[in-house]
C-alpha cells in the first residue's frame, strides 16, 4: 500500500544517561535521505570540527585525515571514552590493527540504587548501563531508560493523552513501575491508550481490567492478534509512546515522542544496553499517532512502510516493508554516503558506526553496502552481541562473510559483545543504532538512526525508528558508542563471535 509521506520538522530532544552535556542546537538536514535512495534537494552545510579527531599511525599524509576513529580528549563526562582507536579483543573479528587498552564500563560513576524518578530530560538521548551493579535492586544507571519513560508518564497532565506501544511488557523491578504510572495517569484523568504485542498477556489483562472498570472510555488497551503483528505478518515489535503534553522544568512541552530500543522486563535492566530519545515535534508526533492508529486497526499489510518527509531534524520510519533489496531503507540510505569530503581545507573520511542486536541474511544488501563503503575509504565500525551460551547467533554467517575484505582491502572493525559484569549474569546489547558522520548526499550533517528495527526480514515485524540530524545528538551517541565498543572489547572473552 503506497503511503503519502508526511513531514517532520522538530525540536531535538534526547537524554544522555549520566549527565552528558550537549548544547541544544541540533542542525537540520537539508539534503536528507529518501526511502528509495534518490538524491535529496539540500545544500552543502559546514559542520563544526569533529571532536578529538586524529589519525592512527601511518594513515595521515599531506595534511589529510584518513582512517581515523578517534575518541574525544578525556573530560569530566562519565561517558567520554579513554581509548581513541582500540581493536576488538576477539581474534576472529574483522578489526583494524591498532593497540588495545583496558577500559571501564560505559558508566564510570559509582552505581547507586535507583532513586525516586526525577523529571524526564528533553533534548538529549538516554542510555542505560546494565553493568552498573548496585545492591538492593537496579541502579539508577541500569534503569535510566525505564525511569525516563516513567517520568514522562507522570509528567502528563489531566486531560492529556498518552499513546503507548510496547513489545514484551511484563512485571519486573522497574517495568511494574511503568505499568503503575500508566494506571495512575488514567486515574488522574489522562486518556491512556495502549497497544501491546500478543506475548504480553498479563500486563494487558491488568490494564484492560483497570480501564474498563472506570468511567473514562477514552482509556483502553488492546493486543495484536496471536501469531502475527498488528500490521506485519509475524509480530508487533515497536516500542514508543506519544504524549500530547508533558510538564517539565515548570514548562509545558507539547507533541512529545519517546522512542526506545528497550522492551519492558528485567532482562532490559540487567542484561542489555538500550537507548531512548525523547523529542517534541508537531508533525512527527502526528505521524507516530497515525502509525499508532494503524496498529490498532490491525489490517495486515506487508508493504506498509512510509516515512515522515525529509528536510528536518527528525524523521520517522514506520514498518513493515516488502522484502526486496531494492526497497531496503537502510541499504538505500547507505547508497547516498560518500567516503571523502573537504572541511577547512582538510580531506576527511566519513564514518559509519552500528550497534545492533540482530543482522541476518535477509539484509545482505546492507552488508554488501557496508563492505563497499569500507573499500571506498569510509571507516565502518560494528558492535553486535556475541554468540550466547546456548549457541544463538545475532549476526548470520552470511553477513559476516559479506563484510570480510578481499585481499589487499582494509577490514571492517567488528566487535562481538557478551560479558559477565561481575554478578554471574551476561550482558550484551539490544540497541538498533546506526550513525553517519561525514558526507551524506549533498551535506555533512551527522545523522543517528535509532528505534526498534533490527536488520532482519523487513516484512516480519511492526517497527518504528527515527532519524536524528545534528551534531549535538550525534556527539552524545558517539561518546556512548565508543564506551560501549571499548567496554565490550575489554570484557568479552577472546575468541567470542
Amino acid at each position: 500500500m503506497a503511503r503519502a509521506r508526511r513531514t517532520m520538522p522538530l525540536t531535538v530532544l534526547a537524554l544522555c544517561m549520566l549527565a552528558m552535556s550537549a548544547s541544544a542546537a541540533a542542525g537540520q538536514a537539508p539534503g536528507d535521505e529518501t526511502p528509495s535512495g534518490e538524491a535529496g534537494r539540500g545544500r552543502t552545510a559546514a559542520a563544526p570540527a569533529r571532536p578529538g579527531e586524529t589519525a592512527p599511525e601511518g594513515s595521515a599524509t599531506g595534511g589529510t585525515v584518513q582512517g581515523e576513529d578517534s575518541a574525544p580528549a578525556p573530560s569530566a563526562s562519565p561517558l567520554s571514552s579513554p581509548s581513541p582507536h582500540s581493536s576488538p579483543s576477539s581474534s576472529t573479528s574483522l578489526s583494524s590493527p591498532s593497540s588495545s587498552t583496558s577500559l571501564s564500563s560505559p558508566s564510570s560513576a559509582a552505581p547507586t540504587a535507583s532513586p525516586l524518578v526525577a523529571e524526564p530530560v528533553l533534548n538529549r538521548p538516554v542510555f542505560n548501563d546494565p553493568g552498573a551493579l548496585a545492591d538492593g535492586g537496579p541502579s539508577a544507571q541500569q534503569s535510566a531508560v525505564m525511569d525516563q519513560l516513567i517520568g514522562l508518564v507522570r509528567a502528563t497532565p489531566a486531560g492529556g493523552e498518552i499513546n503507548f506501544v510496547m513489545f514484551e511488557f511484563a512485571d519486573g523491578a522497574r517495568s511494574t513501575a511503568v505499568k503503575d504510572a500508566l494506571l495512575e495517569a488514567h486515574r488522574r484523568g489522562v486518556h491512556v491508550k495502549v497497544v501491546l504485542d500478543s506475548a504480553s498477556p498479563d500486563v494487558l489483562a491488568q490494564l484492560k481490567r483497570a480501564f474498563e472498570a472506570g468511567t473514562d472510555r477514552e482509556s483502553w488497551a488492546v493486543g495484536c492478534p496471536a501469531g502475527r503483528g498488528c500490521i506485519a505478518r509475524n509480530y508487533m515489535h515497536s516500542k514508543f509512546a506519544t504524549f500530547s503534553s508533558v510538564r517539565v522544568g515548570g514548562q509545558e512541552h507539547k507533541n512529545v515522542v519517546f522512542q526506545t530500543s528497550s522492551n519492558l522486563n528485567d532482562w532490559y535492566l540487567y542484561n542489555s544496553y538500550n537507548d531512548a530519545v525523547t523529542f517534541s515535534d508537531a508533525r512527527v508526533y502526528a505521524d507516530y499517532r497515525t502509525y499508532f492508529n494503524d496498529l490498532r486497526a490491525m489490517k495486515s499489510d506487508p508493504d506498509y512502510f512510509w516515512t515522515s518527509t525529509t528536510g528536518a531534524t527528525y524523521r520517522g520510519m514506520y514498518y513493515p516493508r516488502q522484502q526486496t533489496d531494492a526497497k531496503d531503507p537502510i541499504a538505500n540510505v547507505l547508497k547516498l554516503v560518500k567516503c571523502s569530503y573537504q572541511e577547512g581545507g582538510t580531506t576527511r573520511q566519513t564514518d559509519v558506526r552500528i550497534a545492533l542486536t540482530k543482522f541476518n541474511k535477509h539484509r545482505l544488501a546492507i552488508a554488501r553496502q557496508l563492505r563497499a563503503l569500507r573499500d571506498q575509504g569510509c571507516w565502518v565500525d560494528l558492535v553486535y552481541p556475541a554468540k550466547s551460551e546456548s549457541g544463538t547467533v545475532s549476526v548470520d554467517p552470511e553477513v559476516l562473510s559479506a563484510l570480510k575484505p578481499q585481499p589487499g582491502r582494509e577490514p571492517i572493525q567488528i566487535t562481538p559483545c557478551r560479558f559477565d559484569p561481575g554478578n554471574g549474569q551476561k550482558v550484551s546489547l539490544h540497541t538498533k543504532v546506526m550513525m553517519i558522520d561525514g558526507r551524506y548526499d549533498d551535506d555533512i550533517t551527522p545523522r543517528v538512526y535509532t528505534g526498534s528495527a533490527n536488520f532482519t526480514h523487513l516484512e516480519n515485524a511492526d517497527d518504528s525508528a527515527v532519524r536524528i540530524a545534528g551534531r549535538d545528538n550525534h556527539t552524545a551517541y558517539l561518546s556512548w558508542f565508543w564506551n560501549l565498543r571499548d567496554t565490550c572489547k575489554a570484557k568479552t572473552p577472546p575468541g567470542s563471535r
